[in-house]
């Protein structure tokens, strides 16, 4: 949720996410008869209904936090901080919590409906071409906010992030008499508005994984419940054609964003491209189907380190840039002197704040398994297994128990939000800066 610095997104996105989840579904599936034998019909609907809802919850995501991050913006380099570190913070709560705690708190405290798991009960108006509207359009919404809540902060996070690699022109601005309410909302946003299209860019590659864990909550019929279905039972085939509707969700997704925010610069190396693609959610079918267990959870890492390796290289190459490594061969010092003096002090706190990175979001995409995949659990050691119990809700008297008492969740929650948070704090200070 949290990026480091980010590399440019390849050129022709969605249609390398479409050849992308293609590949995945025939590796996943050696054969095309089975995988033409699903379901296509129903996954075609499905695969609709969960689009409008990543759509609305992603552009809920983008006007909300930006909002948030402009207005602490004008408010002062503090307040911007501030909301930086609330969006940090708001990201790193597992959407298996905010889901679970969205249902105690809106249905088992208050008893208010959610079309999905308890419908409104108004026998009077049942007729009515408003009820039956109103009923459609927070069927939708129900899982469209609560998926948006993480991205909110996300977005948050992002804007104040990219506001420091934009120019400082407020001073300029100001000796021409331009009002703030301008500066802020046509100025400094129209220089973050390439780069806030590249952060959408990479949620939209995230969004389709947290809705799994929304719709399965929910039992919003969508997609995201096909591919939960999938993840327990283990079928190979619904694996395989929910990865092919999946990319090419992910690649609407993509051509949308690429419609409101056109400009952006594209990578041009071809390998950097692996990167931009859905390497958590092909995660999520090998763990279903891998044999031992931990196995998958290897390949869960291995996906964490491949979404994130293409940014952190250019990260690198920057700060290296920037080094006096010129300079110091004109001195007369030698490969080994560089690498002694300018690259290694620099390249281990590289690699140090990666590993610290990698091992926050580890256990954020951790709670995603196992509110999927509950039976995992075990393949964990005994002291993390019983930290994270609770998100692994496997029966529906464990889903009762929750929805009863949602406070043993809520508090395990807060502990792995606490401990992601502070590791992407050290990762942020341990890294090195370009200037």
């Amino acid at each position: 949720m949290n990026s480091p610095p980010f590399t440019s997104p390849p050129a022709w996105l969605p249609g390398r996410l479409v050849l992308g989840g293609v590949a995945a579904g025939v590796l996943l599936l050696p054969g095309w008869e089975a995988l033409a034998s699903a379901r296509l019909a129903e996954l075609a609907l499905r695969s609709a209904r969960s689009l409008a809802v990543l759509t609305v919850a992603l552009l809920l995501a983008a006007s909300l936090g930006i909002a948030s991050a402009l207005m602490a913006r004008r408010a002062g380099r503090y307040a911007e901080a501030l909301v930086g570190f609330c969006g940090r913070s708001l990201a790193c709560v597992p959407v298996v919590v905010v889901a679970w705690g969205f249902v105690g708190w809106w249905i088992g405290a208050y008893g208010w409906p959610v079309e999905t798991l308890l419908p409104a009960q108004l026998p009077e108006l049942r007729s009515a071409w408003e009820t039956r509207l109103a009923r459609v359009v927070w069927e939708y919404l129900a899982p469209a906010w609560v998926l948006a809540l993480p991205f909110i902060g996300a977005v948050m996070d992002a804007m104040t992030t990219d506001a420091a690699l934009t120019a400082e022109i407020d001073f300029s601005l100001r000796a021409r008499g331009v009002p703030g309410g301008r500066r802020i909302w046509h100025h400094h946003l129209r220089q973050m508005w390439p780069l806030f299209g590249m952060r959408m860019e990479s949620l939209c590659l995230i969004a389709p994984v947290y809705l799994i864990v929304v719709e399965d909550v929910l039992h919003f019929m969508g997609w995201g419940g096909w591919m939960a279905q999938g993840i327990r039972t283990a079928d190979a085939s619904q694996l395989a054609s929910g990865f092919v509707a999946g990319g090419m969700l992910m690649a609407l997704l993509c051509a949308l964003s690429g419609c409101l925010w056109r400009g952006m610069p594209t990578s041009g190396a071809r390998w950097r491209s692996l990167s931009w693609q859905p390497w958590l959610l092909w995660a999520l079918g090998w763990l279903a189907l891998s044999r031992p267990q931990a196995a998958g959870w290897l390949f869960l890492g291995m996906a964490v380190l491949a979404s994130g390796g293409a940014a952190w290289w250019d990260a690198w190459t920057a700060v290296k840039a920037e080094l006096p490594l010129a300079a110091a061969q004109s001195l007369g010092a030698t490969e080994r002197d560089l690498w002694r003096a300018h690259l290694w002090p620099v390249q281990w706190r590289m690699w140090l704040a990666w590993f610290v990175w990698s091992c926050a979001h580890l256990l954020l995409w951790g709670t995603v398994v196992l509110a999927l995949r509950p039976e995992l659990l075990h393949s964990l050691g005994a002291p993390l297994a019983s930290w994270l119990a609770p998100l692994a809700v496997a029966t529906p008297q464990d889903a009762a128990r929750t929805l009863a008492d949602p406070t043993a969740l809520l508090r395990v929650g807060g502990s792995v939000a606490l401990v992601a948070l502070c590791l992407l704090e050290a990762a942020r200070i341990i890294r090195p800066r370009s200037y």
